[in-house]
């Protein structure tokens, strides 16, 4: 079973289910009932939704060791799992299995109850996480856009399934909000992992951005990227006044904005795989702050 769950990334999988809760629950639902519009679909629906989401997503990253033996052997020998701890076959087999539940969650949810679009996105979703693995994760920087777009899709799918909610102007820019950091957050930290991986990319014949042009190229574009977040947030802290809000003021600026100023130093310095790997979880650590201030920011209005 631990095989599986780290096949998985188990903890990648919760980000989604708390990002995905979170902005129903937290972020849509109040909005909706102060204009005394309310939720349509079940809790229960919401659960299936979420279980999907992360079904189609485990298939992804299942597909992707099944397809990276080579290369994770020449970048991290030591934590290949299929292969050495889980048979080919089996992971294979796997991932058909979880995929296709995913998909018919989806699917069952769209012509069953309704929920238009959702069968179609997920669907869609793992046939990009396919040919990602397969064909666009070794082109140079298409790859990256596509984990970003389904990323923020994992967001999009909570407001199509809500009508209310997809013609409301509060929910949208707040949820577009939340879409354009978790996008620009998962592009940089595909750039990162493409720069930690470099070394069996390139003995593999797998044509990433630093392979085609070199790590301090992408490093530097990496490092724009991710000052470019940090210009962002302090501009949405200023003209929002956040200061008025203490909570969520040292909030972001202490578990999302410091720390992106820290990355952005960090990505300069990278050397080798280490560095890279040190700034890899750093972004991840960012990217789960971030998802988890839709719970500082309720509890906040509150007060």
């Amino acid at each position: 079973m631990t095989n599986y769950l780290k096949l998985i990334r188990w903890p990648n999988l919760l980000m989604i289910a708390i990002f995905q809760y979170a902005l129903r629950y937290l972020l849509v639902a109040p909005i909706l009932d102060y204009q005394e519009k309310g939720l349509i679909i079940s809790h229960f629906d919401f659960f299936l939704l979420v279980f999907s989401t992360i079904c189609v997503a485990a298939g992804g990253y299942a597909v992707n060791d099944i397809e990276d033996m080579a290369i994770d052997n020449i970048n991290k020998p030591l934590k290949v799992i299929v292969g050495v701890k889980i048979k080919e076959e089996t992971a294979n087999n796997f991932y058909t299995t979880i995929t296709f539940i995913g998909v018919a969650i989806g699917f069952y949810l769209s012509f069953v109850k309704d929920i238009r679009l959702i069968g179609f996105i997920q669907i869609f979703s793992a046939g990009f996480l396919f040919f990602y693995t397969t064909t666009y994760k070794c082109m140079p920087l298409i790859g990256n856009l596509i984990i970003g777009l389904l990323t923020g899709i994992t967001a999009l799918m909570v407001i199509i399934a809500e009508p209310a909610a997809m013609t409301d102007p509060a929910v949208l820019m707040f949820t577009g909000s939340y879409i354009v950091f978790a996008f620009t957050m998962t592009v940089l930290r595909e750039m990162i992992k493409d720069l930690e991986d470099h070394k069996g990319d390139n003995s593999c014949g797998c044509k990433t951005l630093p392979v085609l042009i070199g790590n301090m190229p992408v490093k530097i574009i990496a490092g724009l990227i991710s000052c470019f977040i940090v210009i962002a947030l302090i501009w949405i802290q200023i003209s929002t006044k956040q200061w008025q809000d203490k909570l969520s003021f040292i909030y972001v600026t202490g578990l999302v904005t410091t720390p992106m100023l820290l990355l952005s130093y960090f990505i300069f310095k990278a050397e080798d795989i280490k560095d890279f790997a040190k700034c890899s979880l750093l972004s991840k650590i960012i990217m789960f702050t971030g998802i988890i201030s839709i719970i500082v920011f309720y509890f906040s209005s509150k007060q």
